[in-house]
């Protein structure tokens, strides 16, 4: 672009500092704004997942105290009545079993021995056991017994399966005489459950630690570990013996919730940026109407491919050189006349009709490449690729046509599409393409009730000339045999490589017994066959086949190749060299 053309052209150095000054004082307020709403909503965030969290802590506190504190009845009696009955003890250990949440057993332990469980199936084993004497349990006890008072200990893992916080309450009678323990084992997965607790609930992650009541030093025992690490609200719990630490953290993160500030950031620049820009180019008071006549005359001048544009009327108001050399027409002998020169007469008429309904504009675009045919001045016709657009000059409306020769592409395309249904080694058609056309023939003899006959051809001991002469000469007889058969098939039959040594050959309008004549003559002229290998060795070669026929009773072709396929087996079973009837 010329420097004449910019729209900031002849300003000051003065204007571009007022606009880039404006311009940061704008960016700042909203870089600002965004700061403080980013940090309003942080605090909110917090105070949310802290109330959430608090919720959960006085919930869990709960569950938890309501099955801890049921130790204190059973204290009450064994301070009041010292030397228990038996029975009356099992009554009473019931009784608060099911008062209970979420317990697993209540023992008593006098002098830390263990006498009683409630309940009894299960921990049969526990029985008789003496707490000083089990290494993993009697630090516990023993914390518990210096504490004078209730200690929590776990999660830990039960024999009976699951995890388990055990509470052990020490019992000392009036006197100050120590008397024992009493134990509850409280089931770890219910009591979160009772208390609502989850790795993640309504967006939020939690996170419990603090194993045996160590606080922050115990082991995290419930949740992801890294939270503690994050810039979480760690919030404490007491529990009998020490206090558990509970992490919280929302799923996405402190800056969740702030996606909106992006937008808002984003905009608040545009719309600065564009304040500016507008400021600029007031103060430049200059409007350019950016034209390059001599510009796009060397573009139409040097692009390969043809641009033409026509009027309304379809006269033709513009023909590059790459259209002179696509079509063999001069410009000038084309300016002021009728595109359809350009078009075979089936395009040109329905130009015409295009023409006539020029207030249609969607039906005067192809804003997508169209492949048509063209017309050369010398008649010959070739494959073009047309896109047309629509442009107004003043008033006017014209149609700006881009067209380019794929002659080379067709060709390409052709190939490939041929090379899709070709068996590279035989030049037969492969399966994919036989079975595309089989199913068309099959479907129009079955509408019509016309005679429909299969050849299924298969090499006799193949294998056995690969092995004596080696695969070079087995890919000369599946070629001879190809070609073959192809000669003596009517140009009406369609021949298919089916798969390794097996051929196919759809016979359209042919009964069993033409196809029967048809299998003979096959096998009489591959009888005469031979191939010479690479050593100068002659290798003579039979076939089998199967003859399968369209029959009323047959409702989809597979069923007739599968006859003819049995068929073919029946006949290499009978010795080969031969045709059966499927």
């Amino acid at each position: 672009m010329h420097k004449e053309d910019s729209p900031f052209y002849g300003l000051k150095a003065e204007h571009f500092i007022i606009s880039a000054v404006i311009f940061v004082l704008l960016a700042a307020l909203v870089v600002f704004n965004v700061y403080l709403e980013g940090n309003r909503i942080e605090e909110d965030l917090k105070t949310q997942v802290a109330r959430k969290a608090n919720t959960l802590l006085a919930s869990l506190e709960r569950e938890l105290n309501a099955n801890v504190f049921l130790a204190n009845g059973l204290v009450a009696h064994v301070m009041s009545v010292p030397d228990l009955d038996k029975e009356k003890t099992h009554i009473a250990l019931k009784a608060l079993f099911g008062f209970g949440r979420h317990l697993r057993n209540i023992g008593i332990a006098p002098d830390n021995r263990i006498s009683q469980v409630f309940p009894l199936e299960g921990n049969q084993a526990a029985i008789g056991l003496n707490y000083p004497e089990i290494p993993s349990q009697w630090p516990a006890v023993k914390r518990a017994i210096d504490s004078g008072g209730a200690v929590l200990a776990g999660p830990v893992r039960l024999l009976q399966g699951g995890s388990g916080l055990i509470s052990r309450t020490p019992v000392f009678l009036e006197n100050g005489r120590y008397w024992g323990i009493l134990s509850l084992v409280l089931d770890m997965s219910s009591l979160l459950e009772g208390a609502g607790i989850l790795p993640e609930k309504d967006g939020v992650r939690f996170a419990l630690r603090g194993k045996d009541a160590l606080g922050e030093r115990g082991e995290v025992f419930f949740g992801d570990a890294a939270l503690f690490e994050a810039a979480s609200i760690k919030l404490s719990l007491a529990v009998p013996g020490g206090t558990w630490q509970m992490a919280a953290l929302p799923a996405e993160g402190w800056g969740s919730g702030k996606g909106h500030l992006v937008v808002f950031g984003a905009i608040g620049f545009m719309l600065s940026a564009l304040l500016t820009l507008s400021i600029l180019i007031y103060q430049g008071n200059r409007v350019h109407i950016i034209t390059s006549k001599n510009r796009l005359r060397a573009i139409l001048d040097t692009t390969p491919d043809g641009v033409i544009v026509i009027t309304d009327k379809g006269i033709v108001c513009e023909f590059n050189p790459g259209a002179e050399n696509l079509f063999g027409y001069p410009s000038e002998e084309m300016i002021g006349s009728s595109v359809n020169k350009l078009m075979v007469s089936a395009d040109a008429m329905r130009h015409d009709g295009y023409v006539r309904n020029s207030h249609n504009a969607v039906s005067r675009l192809m804003t997508e490449g169209r492949q048509v045919a063209g017309r050369r001045k010398s008649g010959e016709q070739f494959p073009i690729e047309v896109t047309v657009g629509e442009a107004f000059i003043g008033q006017n409306r014209v149609h700006v046509g881009v067209v380019r020769d794929i002659t080379k592409r067709k060709a390409i395309e052709d190939k490939l599409r041929e090379l899709a249904v070709t068996d590279n080694l035989t030049g037969a058609l492969n399966r994919h393409g036989f079975e595309e056309i089989a199913e068309n023939a099959f479907m129009v003899s079955k509408r019509y009730s016309r005679p429909l006959s299969v050849l299924m051809i298969d090499a006799d001991h193949f294998k056995g000339i690969n092995d004596s002469y080696g695969h070079d000469a087995g890919d000369k007889v599946l070629i001879r045999l190809s070609s073959v058969v192809r000669e003596t098939l009517r140009s009406t039959d369609v021949f298919c490589r089916y798969g390794g040594e097996e051929f196919l050959a759809l016979l359209p309008e042919t009964t069993f017994d033409e196809a029967a004549i048809l299998a003979d003559r096959v096998l009489s002229d591959l009888r005469e066959t031979e191939v010479r290998t690479n050593d100068d060795e002659t290798v003579r070669f039979t076939v089998s086949i199967g003859v399968a026929s369209l029959t009323p009773d047959v409702q989809d072709f597979s069923t007739v190749i599968q006859r003819a396929d049995d068929a073919l087996y029946k006949a290499k079973s009978e010795g080969r060299d031969r045709w059966c009837a499927g």
